[in-house]
């Protein structure tokens, strides 16, 4: 009957250890939770961020088209002639519009 204590015993050891093992993951569950939702906060700043960016380089090269457009007709050269293809490919573009709304 001696070992019927040690058995208890053992078996209480073998409960905390599992207690405490538990707490743990408990515990780590609740900081990758935080974590996760912290990250998700910044993926969504981020996201915005990138289509504001986006936003910004469609802005910027739309000018940069009309500004080399303005600059090709006022010099001379190779902008000229860039400037007039991209008047010509502009105006057969508005003529297939044109074409797709008559018929």
């Amino acid at each position: 009957m001696a070992n019927v204590p040690d058995t208890k015993a053992a078996k209480l050891s073998v409960i905390e250890s599992i207690s405490d093992k538990a707490a743990k993951l408990v515990a780590q569950n609740r900081q990758l939770t935080e974590q996760c939702d912290k990250l998700v906060r910044q993926n969504g700043r981020l996201a915005e961020d990138n289509a504001a960016l986006k936003a910004s380089i469609a802005s910027l090269q739309r000018r940069v088209a009309v500004l080399e457009l303005g600059e090709g007709f006022s010099g001379g050269g190779t902008g000229r002639k860039k400037a007039q293809a991209r008047v010509g490919r502009l105006m057969r573009e508005v003529d297939k519009c044109i074409a797709l709304l008559n018929g």
